[in-house]
């Protein structure tokens, strides 16, 4: 069985799902209306820059940031789908 910690290191061993540069892992808000975190099996691997760095990065303005990348929701599912694709790979 895969832990959360073991499932973050893979999503972010793929890179950011915007650049594909290393990535962090961001944890979605839209769950809980961002009172706490989530699970840690719904991650999206974001480039530094892209999570806590820039302007525009999503923990600056939500907004500018998914204006310019994608939504979050959007960004997660394009995430598990990649998860899914590696997976059924090995």
């Amino acid at each position: 069985m895969i832990t959360g910690a073991k499932y973050i290191k893979m999503v972010c061993d793929m890179g950011c799902i915007v650049t594909g540069e290393p990535a962090v892992p961001h944890h979605p808000k839209f769950f809980n209306n961002g009172a706490g975190r989530v699970s840690d099996f719904l991650v999206i691997p974001l480039a530094p820059r892209l999570h806590t760095m820039q302007n525009d990065a999503i923990h600056n303005n939500r907004s500018l940031f998914e204006d310019r990348y994608g939504r979050e929701i959007d960004l997660l599912a394009k995430t598990i789908q990649a998860v899914v694709s590696k997976l059924a790979r090995k």
